[in-house]
This record gives structure tokens, C-alpha cells and sequence, in this order.
């Protein structure tokens, strides 16, 4: 059904445009073809840099993306990703945070985001545990996944960009470096 395509930067919407900050909608079943459409996108796009060939395309390479970053205001998200756990690939439709833990967590080096051109320095305070509820698009089931590290860090980017936000939102804006001892660093 999600076809393959060489990805292009032009397809990326960044931070600086209206369409990121209007609503984002549920999606409704069965999927329309221009679902269809961005989600072959999204995946050829975050597949590219995950077998590293985002040079060859001359794409910004990551490891997950909304469909609001290619200006469709849907919530649908896509990951896939290498972490000390695995090889992780979610493709999913209406994710929904339902539970966190208090426990706290940063990357080490900060987060970047496919829709922002300018580097915010600083770092972005997350849970370091989440389980994250939504329709499994690969198998058209509802699925819960429990995620820690990156893939955690990823689930809570990504949608938060169903909530129109962005990575430098959970910087502390008096201390961009701020952390507590007892705050995982991934």
C-alpha cells in the first residue's frame, strides 16, 4: 500500500510556517489516498537516513517525522530507529501519550528536529519512560508501546508535534543546560 520514493528536502515544512500551528486531525478509516500519498513519504524519508543515504537525496537525515512536517495536519507519526535496545520502525495513526513516568530524562547532545533550520542550544526535559496508545498502520490494529531512551525521547517529539510544539519548547528558558542529579542521560 506505502510505496517507496526518493525522498526531497522540499517536501520538509519548518517551524517558521503557519501550517505547523493549526490544528492537527484525528485520522478517520478507512485512509484516503492522499493519506496514503504522505505516508509514503514519510517513510521513504526517515528509511533513506536510516540506511544513510540522506546525502545521495541531500536530505536533512532522522529518525522520526510527523505529518505535520510535510504540511499535512493529520496525526500520523513515523519512526524508525537503532538504540541500545534495538532496531525500532512504528508507523502510527492517532498516537496518544496515556501514561509517564516522573522519573526524568535528556539526550546528552540535545535534540534537532527536521522542521527547525536554526539549532536551539539546550536541552529538552522528557519522561524517560511513556507508553503510547494508536492505531498500528502496518497492521491496522491498536497498539501500546512501552518506550525508554531514544525511542521515548522520539514517541514524545514527535507527538508533541500533533500538539503543534516543538524540542525547544522543553528547554528551560532561563537555563537552557539545567538538569537534577536524578535525571537520566540518554
Amino acid at each position: 500500500m506505502f510505496k517507496k520514493i526518493n525522498p526531497s528536502s522540499s517536501w520538509l515544512v519548518f517551524d517558521d510556517n503557519k501550517i505547523m500551528f493549526q490544528p492537527i486531525l484525528d485520522v478517520v478509516f478507512p485512509l484516503n489516498e492522499k493519506d496514503i500519498e504522505v505516508i509514503s513519504k514519510m517513510i521513504s524519508y526517515v528509511d533513506y537516513s536510516f540506511e544513510d543515504n540522506y546525502k545521495k537525496f541531500d536530505i536533512r537525515p532522522g529518525i522520526g517525522i510527523a505529518a505535520i512536517q510535510i504540511g499535512y495536519p493529520k496525526k500520523i507519526i513515523y519512526i524508525h530507529l537503532n538504540d541500545k535496545n534495538g532496531e525500532h520502525k512504528y508507523l502510527m495513526a492517532n498516537p496518544k501519550i496515556i501514561k509517564q513516568s516522573m522519573q526524568k530524562m535528556y539526550l546528552e547532545h540535545g535534540e534537532g528536529c527536521l522542521s527547525v533550520a536554526k539549532d536551539h542550544k539546550g536541552l529538552s526535559i522528557r519522561s524517560a519512560v511513556v507508553w503510547v496508545k494508536g492505531i498500528d498502520l502496518f497492521t491496522n490494529k491498536e497498539i501500546e508501546v512501552r518506550a525508554t531512551d531514544l525511542l521515548a525521547a522520539c514517541f514524545q517529539h514527535e507527538v508533541d508535534h500533533n500538539n503543534n510544539l516543538f524540542y525547544y519548547n522543553r528547554i528551560n528558558e532561563t537555563n537552557p543546560f539545567y538538569i537534577e542529579p536524578d535525571w537520566q542521560k540518554i
